[in-house]
């Protein structure tokens, strides 16, 4: 997406300042009387997990981590399906991302048991990488009822993960909806991009949606401001980001580049 919602906030307060108070002061009003969400909401025919796994790598083991990687990868590969892996090339240093595709909690449960007594594993990889690591997170995902998990058209490109963290409500998923369904079509018009995948977390930080986008090089991010004028034109987009900005509470983001094994390049 090459504008960030935010940066609509900013157009938005500056087109109908007194409005858009009004109407997020009642919004946040309601919030507290509103039903917390549970549970997120996820395909009724499709339950698979995706796991979002971030590492972070000590600076002097980062090279000798990806080569580790390269070279034993493929036997992580064998128990369950990788979606893609990257390193974080902006938003993030020393640092990788991957995902990867479960069919449920016990298809997970019984290949972390496999990979814990898999010697070669262990021996080869698992435990020459423990003290390159400074950290690990993982969050575990759902697609959105409205997406599929996709893939890249092409290859050469740079990804983009982007995450929202909402209120603890769902009041904020049909404007989510139509605001991210609108504002990926409309960029698709100015630079070559492609929506892989939109997620909302269910362990892990709780009520927080992550996007996976597909840009054709960094050219597509120098394409940025051109994107942005004409995005935040788009009635759609306007009326669903009104709607919208008074659920968003905090955004990041980061731009990955993959590594020689990830299915996505």
């Amino acid at each position: 997406m090459q504008h960030s919602l935010l940066r609509l906030t900013t157009s938005l307060l500056a087109q109908q300042k007194t409005s858009f108070f009004k109407k997020g002061q009642l919004a946040a009003s309601s919030v507290a009387n509103r039903k917390l969400s549970t549970t997120p909401a996820v395909h009724d025919g499709d339950r698979k997990l995706y796991e979002l796994r971030t590492y972070s790598i000590r600076p002097d083991c980062f090279g000798e981590f990806l080569k580790l990687s390269d070279e034993n990868m493929h036997m992580r590969m064998e128990h369950s399906k990788l979606i893609g892996y990257w390193r974080t090339e902006l938003g993030g240093i020393n640092e990788v991302v991957h995902i990867w595709e479960y069919d449920n909690f016990s298809h997970r449960a019984a290949v972390r048991q496999a990979l814990a007594q898999d010697p070669e594993w262990v021996g080869k990889y698992f435990s020459k990488i423990l003290p390159m690591m400074v950290k690990q997170d993982n969050v575990v995902m759902h697609l959105m009822p409205w997406s599929e998990q996709g893939v890249p058209s092409k290859t050469g490109g740079v990804y983009e993960l982007r995450s929202y963290l909402m209120t603890a409500d769902q009041q904020w998923q049909d404007p989510l909806r139509r605001a991210i369904l609108a504002i990926a079509t409309e960029k698709a018009k100015v630079i070559p991009c492609e929506l892989l995948g939109v997620y909302q977390s269910e362990f892990g930080e709780f009520n927080r949606v992550y996007q996976l986008w597909f840009n054709d090089g960094f050219q597509a991010f120098d394409a940025r401001q051109e994107a942005r004028k004409k995005v935040i034109e788009h009635p759609e987009i306007i009326a669903a980001g009104m709607e919208l900005v008074p659920f968003v509470q905090k955004m990041d983001i980061k731009a990955l580049l993959p590594v020689g094994f990830s299915p996505m390049q």
